[in-house]
């Protein structure tokens, strides 16, 4: 049994672009965040409190390939905390599988050996052959988790309901527009069994 002073390997997603690495950490209420990339960005390390009793959290990966730590950037929301890791290019450009593997890593550690604590998150994947048509890399609105289906779904969901405000709902809608209501139920013949 571990006391809630020892630190745990927190929960890992990690999704990708040609040029970023995605990782989010789902810790509600997250404080005393520390997120650093040494090693020349080979490594990253990552400790945080959070939950209640509070529980430190804490982890050190060796990332697939190095990541540039001056454009890496994080941002620690109420529910999660959020990576946007750039990846560096190869070393040398001849060697076009050194530049594929530099675009799309296979897993997000080194190590091939799987931890159940590290997971993909299909919902921010992004395929090179998706970003063909899309217009870019940074079709995600140049933030975290701010895509164009989320602005898209956000504007239907304020026309709709401003439909509803100008239409109205219910029965007193109804009446306003004229149109009788449907409250004569007591006219109706009971069901048969």
């Amino acid at each position: 049994m571990s006391s809630s002073t020892d630190a745990i390997f927190p929960p890992i997603l990690w999704a990708q672009r040609p040029d970023y690495v995605l990782v989010t950490v789902p810790l509600q209420d997250a404080t005393d965040v520390s997120i650093a990339l040494p090693e020349n960005g080979r490594v990253l390390r990552l400790s945080a409190t959070a939950g209640s009793p509070a529980q430190r959290y804490d982890c050190a990966i060796t990332l697939f390939r190095d990541v540039s730590s001056e454009e890496s950037r994080h941002v620690t929301l109420p529910r999660q905390i959020e990576l946007r890791l750039k990846k560096k290019g190869p070393d040398e450009a001849d060697d076009d599988d050194a530049v594929a593997l530099s675009r799309a890593w296979p897993r997000l550690t080194r190590d091939k050996a799987k931890n159940r604590l590290i997971q993909v998150d299909w919902s921010r994947w992004k395929d090179d052959d998706d970003d063909a048509g899309a217009g870019g890399d940074d079709d995600d609105g140049g933030e975290f988790g701010m895509d164009a289906g989320d602005i898209m779904s956000q504007m239907m969901m304020a026309q709709q309901q401003s439909q509803s405000q100008s239409y109205g709902d219910g029965p007193d809608a109804m009446e306003r527009e004229g149109l009788p209501a449907d409250d004569d139920f007591d006219d109706l013949p009971p069901l048969e069994e």
